[in-house]
């Protein structure tokens, strides 16, 4: 079974991803938003889902393999891998399983998750403003033919900015919380 989902919080996505293994759904893999499940037994399996902070560089697919492996040394399995994040999951019965148990790694966590959707967010805004000004210049000799498509779009990016922005604020708090 395929799902699509966007999700923009990594703790609700796990909660999403347990309680569909609750429904006897186990996640095999994930790209893009689409989630991809094989039926399982009910509850079997705990997720976590990690951004590891790995070195820039010729060295980053090592440490990343030396990474999951050290992970998989505890009893968890890698699901899969999307860019820099790291799908995990591990058999409820063998107990707890929690990558970041201590204050300092979850903060380093959510900071390095936070700065994914700042550059995201940089990127759009200058994409906004860009179309933006190309609205602004061409909108007479193109109104007729795609004006109301180009403020459909412009109304898009911007949209997706604010989600963006409201991600960075919610990752901020989380941060705030965790360092009180």
């Amino acid at each position: 079974m395929r799902k699509f989902r966007w999700y923009y919080d990594k703790d609700k996505e796990e909660a999403w991803l347990d309680d569909m293994c609750r429904r006897g759904w186990e996640l095999t893999d994930f790209f893009l938003g689409v989630y991809t499940f094989r039926p399982c037994e009910p509850g079997k399996y705990t997720y976590q889902i990690d951004m590891p902070k790995l070195p820039r560089g010729a060295d980053r697919d090592r440490e990343k393999r030396e990474y999951i492996a050290f992970v998989e040394s505890t009893g968890a399995e890698c699901v899969c891998t999307w860019g820099v994040y790291v799908f995990f999951k591990k058999e409820t019965a063998k107990g707890a399983f929690q990558l970041y148990t201590d204050v300092e790694s979850k903060i380093s966590l959510y900071q390095r998750i936070r700065l994914i959707f700042f550059l995201i967010f940089l990127w759009d805004v200058w994409a906004s403003v860009y179309n933006t000004n190309n609205f602004i210049r061409f909108a007479d000799a193109y109104w007729k033919d795609v004006g109301l498509l180009l403020l459909v779009a412009l109304g898009v990016t911007y949209s997706i900015s604010l989600v963006f922005f409201c991600m960075i604020v919610r990752l901020s708090l989380k941060i705030h919380r965790l360092k009180q």
